[in-house]
């Protein structure tokens, strides 16, 4: 499936989203953090890097996590795996009955 920036942006554990100069930012649902992802062209292997200003670790989880493939063929589909390194694992952990927090977001720095 190609996927398109609307499509990308769009999940139920989402509150609001918003376009920025250098990519986009979203709010999970509950928790009033800015969550930033920066797109830039990868020039070597083509596609587009990714970089999230936070990671995510709700107490399902054994520790953060920080995406091990942070880059996607197109735009769309970079800012699809953005958002769903986030967005995953908060609805895991809500669909285990937990309670969003600010703490489940780690600056990445």
């Amino acid at each position: 499936m190609a996927w398109t920036i609307e499509e990308a942006l769009v999940d139920e554990a989402i509150e609001r989203t918003e376009q920025t100069h250098e990519g986009y930012s979203f709010w999970l649902k509950n928790i009033p953090i800015e969550i930033s992802i920066v797109l830039s062209i990868n020039p070597v292997a083509g596609g587009f890097n990714f970089q999230l200003s936070h990671n995510i670790h709700t107490p399902t989880q054994i520790g953060a996590y920080y995406p091990s493939r942070p880059w996607g063929d197109d735009e769309a589909y970079a800012l699809h795996l953005a958002v769903s390194a986030i967005t995953d694992y908060y609805k895991q952990a809500i669909n285990e009955g937990h309670v969003p927090s600010k703490d489940w977001l780690i600056t990445n720095k």
